[in-house]
């Protein structure tokens, strides 16, 4: 049993390794992106920056029906049968999808470009700068459709290889426009961006060796019918996030300025985002395995308790550090003027933390093949924290939004500890119980220091804080997997 612990411990490192790595590197190039964009063009910059990037990734959302999600799993079972012609006419079938969807979505942002820009910015001044956006939409579905490819057939190192390259281009490119062209260069940048990642993502998916297949019209659809309705209620959940973090920005425009939308834009960079980069690498890998016991209740309860395990040893340390430093954070990342946000930011990833405790437990939704309850879930999560915010907005402003982001957490852990309970007896172990207690109170007792104390006191406490959760981390870890062994198995995915 320990050994078996121990082997499905080392496979979470290995592949946490593997993609945390990746991620942590593009997040890294974005930050340098933002930065730049922070400098030269101020909260202004970063916050028109952040609304054009909403406006692509809804259309996005909807126009790429969750290909890029379910054409991995297609993918990566025909490759797993070693039948080299369903593998080749699943990527006919994906590359012809994400033409088709690419190109509906760019037509129907073109469309409704005026909408778009009355809607949001409150006037049409902003329709040429959407319709030209729309080229971003093609370019990033057709570079997501190949990525999956690569996904699927498990050529990581390649992926990774295509990930990173076009992120450190991307970010050059970037930042040239914003040199040359001030704020007339934020559009052009975030097309040149989605142009390179397609071109590195396309260059290293044709190098795949396929056999010759033809499919007609028909034949494609019927084979795509099924990854579209894989996809289709992950769209949906994203669709909702999407268009509610639109409607938070427009409602922050409205009530405030475009400073409050580019304040708010960074820490949910920070907070959402870049934390969440940790929990999205571990999930390339959770997510399946979880499947795969699909069907045995005990081993899903086990294995969720191991990645619960892992997750709080990993992302907990992280979570004191940003906590404590988030004056630092703010400044180096972006500039002094986004010094405004510190409490914004502290609510938000203490409500971050929170995500962390419910998330293993929230993909048996998705495991158990219940997909309108995981869209209820992740619809009721957003629809509570908008409505929050606005309830909070006279009495606190922008940082109603961060208590508003814990809010809808605290609801969100125990929705989906009872949306699961009656499909599969899950219980928290008692060791992760009392490791989660500690935490917890780790986590609060950093949040209140920070809140209320200031000075040279601040510091010490965050520093004994911090020291003393990551000590119980790294004990923990090693008690999970001796720490030596962990560099050995994520080297290894460079033999794959």
């Amino acid at each position: 049993m320990k050994t078996d612990e121990a082997t499905s411990y080392g496979q979470i490192a290995k592949s946490t390794g593997l993609f945390a790595g990746t991620q942590m590197f593009t997040i890294l190039m974005s930050l340098v992106r933002t930065k730049v964009l922070a400098v030269l063009l101020g909260t202004v910059g970063v916050g028109l920056a952040g609304l054009y990037q909403s406006v692509i990734e809804m259309v996005k959302t909807i126009a790429g029906m969750g290909l890029s999600f379910s054409a991995v799993k297609d993918i990566a079972k025909a490759s797993s049968s070693e039948d080299k012609k369903e593998v080749a006419a699943i990527t006919l079938v994906t590359r012809r999808l994400v033409w088709w969807t690419g190109l509906a979505g760019m037509v129907a942002m073109i469309l409704f470009s005026k909408p778009i820009s009355l809607y949001f910015f409150e006037d049409a001044s902003h329709v040429p700068a959407i319709c030209l956006l729309s080229f971003s939409v093609l370019f990033g579905l057709l570079s997501s459709g190949q990525m999956a490819l690569l996904q699927g057939t498990r050529q990581l190192a390649t992926m990774a290889k295509a990930t990173v390259l076009g992120s450190l281009v991307g970010l050059l490119i970037a930042v040239v426009f914003y040199l040359w062209l001030g704020i007339e260069g934020i559009v052009p940048a975030l097309i040149a961006i989605a142009l390179v990642s397609l071109l590195f993502s396309w260059y290293f998916s044709r190098r795949m060796k396929l056999e010759a297949v033809r499919l007609g019209f028909k034949e494609t659809l019927k084979k795509g019918s099924a990854m579209i309705q894989l996809g289709f209620f992950n769209m949906l959940s994203g669709l909702v996030g999407t268009v509610v973090l639109l409607l938070m920005k427009r409602f922050m425009l409205v009530e405030g300025d475009m400073d409050m939308v580019g304040l708010y834009q960074a820490v949910w960079s920070i907070s959402a985002l870049y934390l969440g980069a940790i929990l999205s690498a571990m999930s390339t890998d959770y997510f399946p395995r979880l499947c795969g016991y699909e069907g045995n209740d005990q081993h899903m309860i086990s294995f969720a308790n191991q990645q619960l395990r892992f997750v709080l040893v990993v992302v907990t340390p992280v979570v004191v550090a940003v906590l404590c430093l988030t004056p630092i954070v703010l400044k180096l990342l972006y500039a002094p003027s986004f010094i405004a946000a510190v409490s914004l930011m502290q609510w938000q990833i203490l409500g971050t933390f929170f995500k962390v405790l419910i998330w293993p437990v929230s993909f048996f939704l998705l495991a158990k093949g219940k997909g309108p309850l995981f869209l209820i879930s992740e619809a009721s999560w957003y629809i509570i924290y908008y409505l929050a915010t606005v309830l909070l907005w006279p009495s606190m402003g922008l940082e109603g939004a961060g208590l508003a982001f814990l809010i809808a957490y605290l609801v969100y852990v125990a929705m989906i500890y009872l949306m699961v309970r009656p499909l599969c007896p899950f219980k928290v172990t008692p060791a992760n119980i009392r490791l989660m207690l500690f935490f917890i109170l780790m986590v609060v007792s950093s949040f209140l220091t920070v809140y209320y104390i200031d000075g040279w006191l601040e510091w010490t406490l965050s520093a004994v804080l911090w020291l003393t959760v990551t000590s119980v981390a790294i004990y923990r870890l090693n008690q999970l997997l001796p720490l030596k062994d962990v560099w050995q198995k994520i080297s290894t995915w460079k033999k794959q």
